[in-house]
């Protein structure tokens, strides 16, 4: 069979993408060394994907999951995904008003904007905001990232406090 689908395929200047369960027969005949096929569980599974060459030319890529089989059948899910394959774009800097009310911010501007660099005043710029940049992405990481990790601590937290308060509401440490 993939004899065929090839000599079918050759002649396709265009992309050609062919995939299903193969393991399927049209009738017990057709079953290798004419064996009846079975409807027991099966416990592996193949379902390869044939493309041509012209894949391995353009910048497309593919992938394939499968869900797992099902209780009555050997047959899952496939998902197939063709796409592009672009590399993540950097993202820009973007000052985020939050910083400057942390008391550690002008800081870390101050730090930044005292880098002693010896160049024209241009290049004196782009040096002490690149400095500045990696200075204020570490602080950000520091005290900004996992914004809804942290949340959920502090809503716990406080559950926990108003709790407490409510069982012992004359407990003046709380």
């Amino acid at each position: 069979m993939l004899e065929k689908l090839l000599e079918l395929g050759q002649p396709l200047s265009m992309l050609w993408l062919i995939l299903g369960d193969f393991n399927c027969v049209k009738s017990p005949a057709k079953k290798q060394l004419g064996v009846a096929p079975t409807y027991n569980p099966i416990w592996c599974k193949f379902d390869p994907v044939l493309l041509n060459n012209e894949w391995l030319e353009v910048i497309l890529h593919y992938g394939a999951h499968f869900s797992p089989r099902g209780c009555l059948s050997s047959h899952s899910l496939g998902i197939d995904s063709i796409f592009d394959h672009l590399t993540p774009k950097t993202k820009s800097f973007r000052f985020s008003t939050m910083w400057a009310n942390h008391p550690n911010f002008i800081v870390i501007v101050e730090d930044g904007w005292s880098l002693n660099v010896e160049s024209t005043p241009q290049f004196n710029l782009c040096r002490k905001l690149k400095a500045l940049k990696s200075s204020i992405k570490a602080f950000n990481s520091l005290h900004f990232s996992h914004i809804s990790v942290r949340a959920k601590k502090v809503d716990i937290a406080l559950q926990d406090a108003q709790l407490q308060l409510e069982s012992n509401p004359g407990n003046a440490a709380l």
